[in-house]
Order: C-alpha cells, then sequence, then structure tokens
C-alpha cells in the first residue's frame, strides 16, 4: 500500500519558490507614457514577493514608463521570464532603444536571470537591437532558452548586431524565433555563425525572411552542430533545390528533427526529391512535414509520400503531411497519397493539385534539371523586378512643372541652403530672431520641427571658428525647443530630427544630406542639455544613442571631452 508524506506535500505547497507567480497585464491597451501612467504595474511588482514573469504585451510604453519601471524591477532578481511583445504601437523609433535599455538595466541591477525573452511584434527595427544589446550581452541572458523576436523589422544590419551581442558571450538557446525580418542572406549568415557554436537548439523558426540558397547552405552547416533540433520552419524563403541539397546533406545527424516546414520555399521537384531521398535513406521519425505551394511535380510529391511512409509505424507517427498547392495528379494519384498518408494527408484538392509542374526531369524538353539557368532563376526575384519596372513607368508619366518655382532670395534662406560664416554675418547679431520669425511660416509640424533643427545645426556647426554663430547657437536651442514643444507628438520627431542631423541614425530619405560640421554640433550640445529647461526625455534619449555609438563616431574626440552628452 503507497504511503504519502504529508510533510513533503507541505512543504512544497507553501514554498512559494515551486509555484509561478507573477505580474500580467497583457492586453489592457494601456498607452504609458509617464510614472504615474506606469504606477499599476509599478505596484503589482512591488506588491509580488515572488515575481517569477512579467507580461506588458499589447500596451504601448514610453520611455519614462520603461524607465519607471524598471527600478521596480531592480528588486526582483528572481524574475525568470519577461513577455514584451507588442508593447510599442504608435511609438516613434527613436523611443523603442532607450526603452529597451532601462528595462534590461533594470534586470541587470537585479541579478535576474531570464530563462525566455519574448520581443515579437515590436518594429524596432536595427536601432532596436541596439537598445538589446547590454541585456543580451549581460549574465541576464546568460540562462536564456527562449529568444523569441518575430516581426520586429530588423533587417539584415539588426541581424548582424543581433548575432554580434549573442556571440559576445556563450549562449545555449533551446529556441529561437525570428520570423518576418528580412534578415535576407548576410543575417541569416551572421546568426547561423552564432547557431553553430551554440549546439543547443532544438527549434528555429525564421519564415519570410528573404533568404536565399546561400543563407540556407549557411544556416544549414549550423543545424549540423545543432543534433537535438526537433523543429525547424524556413517557410515563405527561397531555398531552392540547391538549398534542399544542403539542408538534406545534414539530416543524417538530425535523428530528433520531428517537424518541418519548408513551405512556399520554390523547392521545386528537384529539391523535394533530394529531401525524400534522405528521409527515407535515414529512417527519419518525421511527425508533420509542409512543402505546401513549391512547384513540385506528381511524380516527386509521390517520392515525398512514399519517404515519409516508408517505416511501419507512420500512419500512428504522422500528424500532419502538407503537400496542398503542387502537382499531385489525377484521382487515382491522389487517392493513393491519401491511402498512404492516412489522416495526415492535407492534399486539398483545388489548389493546384490538378496542375502539372514541369521541372527537372519531369521535363522531356529538358537534358538537366541541375542547369545553371535553372539554378540562377531560382535565386532571382521576379516581384521585385516588376516592382522596379512599374516605378520606371509611373516615373515616365510624371511631367514635373517647375515653373512656379522661385529662386531663394532672402537672407535666411541663402544661409539656410549654404550655412557659411559670410552668409550668417549678414543676418545681423540678432540672427536667432531673423531665422525664428522666418521658420515661423511653416505649417506642417514636421517640416517645422525638421527645419528648426536644422537651422540650429548650421549655425552650431561654425560655432568653432566664430563667436557670433557660438552665441547665435546658443540663442537657437530655447527659440527651437519652445517652437516644438508647440506642435503635437513633438516630443519624438524632434529627437528624430536631432539624431539623424547628428549623423547617429540614417535618414530614410535618400536625398538628406548633412550639411554642417557634426563636430560643432556636439560641442553646442553639451553646452545645451545642462540647461534645467532642456527636455529631460529628449536629453536621456540622445544620451542613449550616444553612448552607443561612442566607439565608432567621427567626433568621439570631441564628444568625450563633455560627458555630460553620454553619462547621466
Amino acid at each position: 500500500m503507497a504511503t504519502f508524506d504529508f510533510n513533503s506535500i507541505n512543504s512544497a505547497l507553501t514554498d512559494t519558490s515551486k509555484l509561478e507567480t507573477g505580474v500580467d497585464f497583457s492586453g489592457k491597451s494601456l498607452k504609458l507614457d509617464t510614472e504615474k501612467d506606469a504606477q499599476p504595474i509599478i505596484d503589482a511588482i512591488n506588491a509580488c514577493p515572488n515575481l517569477q514573469y512579467l507580461t506588458l504585451t499589447g500596451n504601448t510604453l514610453g520611455v519614462a514608463a520603461a524607465q519607471a519601471i524598471a527600478k521596480a524591477l531592480e528588486h526582483h532578481p528572481e524574475l525568470k521570464i519577461a513577455r514584451f511583445s507588442d508593447m510599442f504601437t504608435g511609438r516613434m523609433k527613436t523611443e523603442i532603444p532607450p526603452a529597451l535599455s532601462a528595462l534590461g538595466e533594470g534586470m541587470i541591477t537585479a541579478g535576474a536571470r531570464l530563462s525566455v525573452l519574448e520581443l515579437s511584434d515590436n518594429a524596432f527595427g536595427p536601432i532596436g537591437v541596439q537598445g538589446l544589446a547590454k541585456l543580451l550581452q549581460s549574465d541576464v541572458c546568460s540562462q536564456l532558452q527562449e529568444l523569441r523576436l518575430n516581426n520586429n523589422g530588423l533587417g539584415i544590419k539588426g541581424g548582424r548586431i543581433l548575432a554580434e551581442a549573442l556571440s559576445a558571450s556563450p549562449r545555449k538557446l533551446k529556441v529561437f524565433i525570428a520570423g518576418r525580418n528580412r534578415l535576407e542572406n548576410d543575417g541569416a549568415t551572421a546568426l547561423a555563425r552564432v547557431f553553430q557554436d551554440m549546439g543547443t537548439l532544438e527549434e528555429i523558426a525564421m519564415p519570410q525572411n528573404g533568404i536565399y540558397h546561400k543563407g540556407v547552405s549557411a544556416l544549414s552547416e549550423a543545424f549540423k552542430h545543432n543534433p537535438n533540433l526537433s523543429c525547424l520552419n524556413l517557410n515563405d524563403n527561397t531555398i531552392s533545390s540547391k538549398g534542399a541539397k544542403a539542408i538534406a546533406n545534414v539530416l543524417p545527424g538530425l535523428k530528433k528533427l520531428k517537424s518541418i516546414n519548408f513551405g512556399d520555399c520554390l523547392l521545386k521537384s528537384k529539391g523535394a526529391k533530394a529531401l525524400a531521398k534522405a528521409f527515407k535513406d535515414n529512417s527519419m521519425l518525421l511527425e508533420s512535414v509542409d512543402l505546401s505551394f513549391n512547384e513540385i511535380g506528381r511524380e516527386a510529391c509521390m517520392e515525398v509520400v512514399e519517404a515519409v511512409t516508408a517505416l511501419p509505424d507512420a500512419t500512428d507517427r504522422l500528424s500532419r503531411v502538407v503537400l496542398a498547392g503542387n502537382s499531385l495528379g489525377d484521382s487515382t494519384n491522389k487517392k493513393t497519397m491519401k491511402d498512404k498518408l492516412g489522416p495526415s494527408a492535407e492534399l486539398s484538392d483545388g489548389d493546384c493539385s490538378d496542375h502539372e509542374f514541369v521541372s527537372g526531369s519531369e521535363s522531356g524538353s529538358q537534358s538537366s534539371e541541375g542547369s545553371d539557368d535553372e539554378e540562377e532563376s531560382e535565386d532571382s526575384a521576379p516581384e521585385d523586378a516588376q516592382h522596379i519596372n512599374t516605378i520606371v513607368e509611373l516615373s515616365r508619366e510624371i511631367n514635373l512643372d517647375s515653373s512656379g518655382i522661385e529662386e531663394v532670395k532672402t537672407d535666411v534662406d541663402i544661409f539656410l541652403k549654404s550655412p557659411t560664416i559670410e552668409n550668417l554675418t549678414r543676418l545681423g547679431t540678432n540672427a536667432a530672431d531673423v531665422i525664428d520669425t522666418h521658420l515661423q511660416v511653416i505649417k506642417d509640424p514636421s517640416d517645422l520641427i525638421t527645419a528648426y533643427v536644422e537651422a540650429t545645426f548650421s549655425v552650431s556647426g561654425l560655432s568653432e571658428e566664430s563667436q557670433l554663430a557660438h552665441q547665435v547657437a546658443l540663442d537657437l536651442y530655447p527659440i527651437m525647443l519652445k517652437r516644438a514643444g508647440q506642435q503635437h507628438a513633438s516630443a519624438w520627431l524632434l529627437a528624430n530630427t536631432m539624431l539623424r542631423g547628428l549623423g547617429l541614425i540614417k535618414s530614410e530619405n535618400k536625398q538628406y544630406r548633412i550639411r554642417w560640421k557634426t563636430s560643432g554640433c556636439y560641442r553646442m550640445l553639451a553646452i545645451a542639455v545642462t540647461s534645467p529647461t532642456f527636455p529631460v526625455p529628449l536629453r536621456d534619449t540622445l544620451r542613449f544613442f550616444i553612448a552607443s555609438r561612442l566607439t565608432s563616431l567621427a567626433d568621439r574626440t570631441i564628444v568625450e571631452q563633455h560627458p555630460q552628452l553620454y553619462t547621466s
């Protein structure tokens, strides 16, 4: 007869470390701009003695609110799970890095050790990764098992920054999710090198990233070094037959692989056959296979079915085999496939299943399936080419009428177009007021803020050579801040424009160019930020970006002479 140790049971129930407790504010659509706005979350964090998780998904967080929440986190070293997805809706991209950095600093100060970090559906791009870099490199992420960065707009640059951050110290991730990020070949290759060093990955999901066979080949080499890989999702990339061959070559070492999603990857028949052969030759115990919409011919589709059902337990083991959108052949072929696959079959009659895709050995007119022309076509991007052609055609139809454009006439216009000491001198000793009067006629808030920032920087750039410019720049700063403050959503329009003008972020306008000496701008900014009227959030944002870029700044020597620009 079984006996029960009631003391052990009572101890387990009273030991809070065994229970997963935390704070969940998910889906409340809160707009958190200030510390006051964030107070309910802060109170909940402070009231939770064992903060195992914090979930802020579905709210929108500003810098001041993030800093306040970070202060509360400093007292919770037990934090294991941070769910921060969909947390910056409606925020300027320059707000996000300092907000992320602040939350990271709170966890670093606490000495927390995260196991899960979820940041999906935050369109923070490459500069957002810079806000994460210190956290990812810190001991807070030394035990991280799951990193979820789906739909963040990382791009190639963001992928490289992420790879660099993860490679700074050995990491042993089990789950890596980064779909819909346009990582492309270069970003995927950078991450592949990190994956290879990890060797612990069990799930990799990188769908919709614009990765072609070169990036897939690099990732395949990394897969080989992660023998516990059980789930692999590269949906909607261009794997092609070359990439499929690279993956097929490493499949023998992936004995634990259960789920594959290569849907919409332009595998074609040749790629499908390469995978099918690897499945069959290595007796893989797959449970879910998605090869839908890959322009696979009926013969290759049948080879895939034969491969995944080769082992006796296939019917019981397989939960999902998706071949919809390929050429499945006539009703007899489809019935054969369904009989072999059983309930797992997802063949979707009508989804191109009756259309025969002709490629490779299934075409009597082609001598070789592996011709260079075929591979070249697989790695092309026809949709991009069509888009470019459309733009060209539209541009030809546009008739630009310049008859109403007047030439620059005023002294202010002349100075702003060509910021020289001579042109500034023409404006007189009260140049700041003259410029202010000239710019106030601008109606659009974004244009007005841009004009004031560019005017201030044009003058500041001359401050190292001219005492007049030095004084006018000092006069312009409070005017610029006042005029910007009168506009809607001014805080982050102003921050974004100043960061762009200082060369700390790239402009989205290809024609944008810096017409002033940034060294003088940094010198004048160093004076301006010490003023008690200088907005604290703007100062903190500027400091964050300057500090994060300090080592690569062309004006590093000058900036380092003014610690107020990059330290609190």
